[in-house]
Formats: C-alpha cells, structure tokens, sequence
C-alpha cells in the first residue's frame, strides 16, 4: 500500500469512528481509487456506502482479492439474504407478495407471464380510474410514506474474547437491578473551579511511541470499550477497569458493543450492542457480572420508533437516558431522552429534537436540566459540526460553538459541576488531529486546549471528583487509553497493547 493510501485509509478509519460516514466514505473511495487492489480499503467503504447494491460489490472486490477473507464472505451471505427476503416480500401487485405468487405457481415462465398481465391491467385501470376523477374534479390524495435509511455495517458477528482472566463481581454487589426512585441532583463531591484554565500538554512526535508510566491511587470503575475489531464495524468488548484494585480489568458479557455508560449504583451499564442481522445498533443494559440483560427499546416500543439508537448516556442520578436514532418521519439522527422511571404502561420516552441535522454523542448535565450535543449540518451551503444544548423542559437549542468547518468538534461532556464542557475538536486543515478542550458552558469565553497531541485524542470522559481526565489517543500506533491528572498536570496511560481502547465513562463511589 502507497503512503498515501495508508494515511488516507487511517483518517478514512477515524472519521467513520467518529460517525462522519460522509468524510469516512469519501477518504475510503480515494483509497480504493489509488490502488484498487487495497483489501481493507474495499472492507472499510462497505461499511459506509449508502446503499445494499455498494455494499454487496464492495465486499465481492473484497472477495476477488482474497476469496479466504471469512468475515467479507459472512458479511456477503448475511446481505444477500437480506436484499433476498426484501425482493420476496415486494408486493408485485396490491396485497400480493412475490413469494406468495412464486408458491401458488412454482415460477417459472408462468410467473413472469402473469405479472405482466397483471400488471398491464393494473396501470390501464388505474390510468381510466384517474381519468375519471380528474374529469369529475375529485382530487386524489397521496400517502406519503418514510424512507427508513439502512444502516452500513458489514458482517456477521464475531466476538473475540479479550484476553486475561475476568474477576466477577460479589454478589452483594451485583444484586438483580431495580430501578431506583427520582432523585434530586446533588453531589458530594468537589466540584471543579468556574475559572478552570489548565496549561496543556504536548507529547512531541520523537517521543510518541514511549510508554508512561500507568496512574496509581485511582478510585471507582472506568467503563470501556475495547479489542480488536475483527469485523470492521466499530464494536468492541465491553468491560470496566477496577481502578481501586490495581486497574484490573474485567469484560462484561459476551457482546460487542461501544458507547458504554455506567449508572448511579457503579453496578450497571447502558451500551449499544451491534445486531448483525439487522446491520445496526441496539440499546442494552447489563450488569457489571452479564447478568439482567434488557433491551433498553421495549420499553419505548409501543410509544417510539427509533431506529439504530445510538451514543447512550445515562443521567448522574440515574433517572434519565438520552441517546440518538432515527425516526421513521426523519433520514437524520434525532436525541431522545428516555425517564427510567416511568410508570409502567405510561410513554417514557420524549424526543428532544425533530429536524433535519444529525446529533450525536448527547450527555445529560448534573441538574437535568439540559443536554449538550454534537449536531452537524449536512443539508444547507453552509455545512459543519458545532456543540449546542438543548434545554429540556423547552426543547430550545443554544450554541456553545459556531465555527461551522473551521473546528469539528465531537465527544462533548458536562464536568461534574455543569459549568463547563469538555470535548474533542480537530481543525479543517488537520482532519483527523483532535485535540481535547475545555470551555465554559455558556459558550461566551474562548475554549482553553487540555490535551494537544499531533497524534488523535478523542472521547474525552472526567472523573466525577473533577480530578483527572481519561481519553483515548492512538500516539503509540493502537487507540490506547490515557489519564491525565488535572491537578497535578501529570499524562499516565492506563493500557498499552495492539488492541483498541476508548474509555466510556467514569463513576466513583
């Protein structure tokens, strides 16, 4: 592979990480366009074209080049089994399905012949019904019917099992989970000062590839996401580092998921789990031991539709859930914010936004009173991704930043006073290069940098004591996981191995 096919291919492989599908898309076609015999480079734009057909002749280049690439022949047998079962349940004519005419038949010539009678007689009645009801003045109204966005992932599941040896959790502690009841937000713990401006910290580019020393005196658990992502679909083991017993690690069930976020008990974790059959994301809930799994979308299913539901981010007193998905009236990502209290058989669900930007990555502020998100404009001229709040009592929207292309910014979090937001943002003329951030959360003052790198840093999460600050950076080759000390202005990184890591969120007892 050419240098710059590589370098395309790695911020091809960033960008469909961070959800930009369009970017991802776009640097993947180039790849492909510079060396048409690149494999991974036909796997990634598989994963980010927009339509089943793309799909399928990517994966079968990606078949002609090496015919023994399993994941690329499951993927294609789970596609074409899909595209398959579409066809068949077309209705050929109203109220009749290809394979209900193919069972009464047997195909055939006797098929094709009777459709096309069918057909014929179809349009020649429709055409003199309108004729009719145009002469007689009588308008015709049309139903309009959404169009639901397929989702662009590409293979069949294949967990591949960290490796290590997990610790269960007591079972005190993992007692079945019952909801708890509303709580009035407060905290304990100390908060982080109004004016909190940290001097940032480089790692220059000869000394990238050194370890640091890994944190000590750390307390709570650090949900994460990590592995190896056999499947190219941006969906890894789900586990939890025990920062209070020497950080050791412990996988959480035996699904993939990404985007984990734990709940006010420390012994509960909300994920989006991939669903190869549907090509998509689900939310789920499970505890710190696999036990009392529950997909998060019965309980807004009779209310809701929310389709491929993503980025979930529980409330820190537990009450509330927000995520992103698509509504059947919408082709772009909406927030929704679901009451984990709701009583039974009442609608807990109430969708934030409803309009034609894509939202992604929403977190809830301490008091519930307002959900920041990153929203990105793919429809008007001037096009670009900003952070803006959502109020949620009003829906109304304020902006944090409004800098359209010159910044694009992602991964936003309250600090655990509410007062400022921290995220990740790369520059248009550095795609790919995020730096971390920080800035007040009216959005007036200037952004103060935290983390600069000429390396990516991204999924920024803080400590509920305001203390430290934990990111993934891939400045070694490998996405790994570091946590800087605000305080003590001191980088530690928590893992070193091949694999990728990204951190999800921090709770502290």
């Amino acid at each position: 592979m050419s240098a710059s096919a590589n370098e395309l291919l790695r911020k091809g492989i960033a960008a469909a990480r961070e959800g930009d599908k369009a970017t991802a898309r776009d640097l993947f076609q180039q790849v492909v366009d510079l060396d048409e015999k690149n494999e991974k480079g036909w796997f990634w734009l598989a994963s980010v074209v927009e339509t089943d057909d793309e799909r399928r002749t990517c994966l079968e280049n990606v078949l002609h080049l090496n015919p023994a690439n399993e994941r690329a022949q499951q993927a294609l047998e789970t596609l074409n089994a899909r595209m398959k079962k579409s066809v068949n349940e077309e209705e050929v004519v109203p109220g009749v399905t290809r394979r209900q005419l193919t069972l009464l038949l047997g195909g055939g010539g006797a098929l094709v012949l009777l459709i096309v009678v069918i057909a014929l007689v179809t349009i020649i009645s429709n055409n003199n019904r309108i004729a009719a009801e145009n002469a007689t003045g009588t308008a015709v109204a049309a139903a309009q019917t959404g169009t639901v966005i397929a989702s662009t992932a590409t293979s069949a599941q294949i967990a591949l099992e960290r490796t290590g040896t997990a610790q269960a959790v007591s079972a005190t502690e993992t007692a079945l989970y019952t909801p708890i009841p509303t709580l009035t937000p407060t905290s304990s713990m100390p908060t982080l000062p109004p004016t909190w401006t940290p001097t940032a910290t480089r790692v220059e580019a000869g000394s990238a590839v050194q370890s640091l020393p890994t944190p000590t005196g750390l307390t709570g658990r650090l949900v994460v996401w990590s592995g190896l992502d056999v499947l190219s679909v941006d969906f890894l083991d789900v586990g939890y580092y025990q920062l209070d017993e020497n950080n050791q690690y412990v996988r959480i069930g035996d699904n993939l998921g990404r985007s984990p976020t734990i709940f006010v008990n420390g012994l509960r974790v909300f994920y989006s789990r991939y669903d190869p059959q549907l090509f998509s994301s689900v939310i789920e809930a499970i505890n710190l031991n696999g036990t009392q799994l529950e997909g998060m979308q019965e309980r807004w299913r009779d209310f809701e539709t929310a389709i491929d539901p993503d980025h979930p981010y529980v409330s820190r007193d537990g009450r509330y859930l927000t995520f992103v998905g698509r509504p059947t009236d919408r082709q772009t990502r909406q927030v929704f914010l679901l009451d984990l209290n709701a009583p039974a058989g009442t609608n807990p669900i109430r969708r934030l936004t409803d309009d034609d930007w894509d939202y992604d990555y929403p977190a809830i502020s301490p008091d519930n009173s307002r959900v920041v998100v990153a929203r990105t404009d793919n429809f008007s001229a001037a096009t670009g991704t900003d952070i803006v709040l959502i109020d949620i009592n009003t829906g109304g929207k304020i902006p944090v930043t409004n800098d359209l292309t010159t910044f694009t910014e992602t991964n936003p979090r309250f600090t655990s006073d509410g007062t400022q937001i921290i995220y990740a943002a790369y520059p248009s003329n550095n795609p790919g290069n995020h730096d971390i951030y920080v800035r007040d959360a009216n959005g007036f003052a200037a952004p103060t940098p935290l983390i600069t790198d000429p390396a990516n840093d991204i999924f920024p999460v803080i400590s509920e004591d305001g203390r430290y600050l934990a990111f993934a950076s891939n400045r070694t080759g490998a996405y790994d996981i570091y946590i800087y000390d605000i305080t003590g202005q001191t980088l530690y990184q928590l893992t070193n191995s091949p694999t990728e890591d990204y951190p999800g969120d921090w709770w502290q007892p």
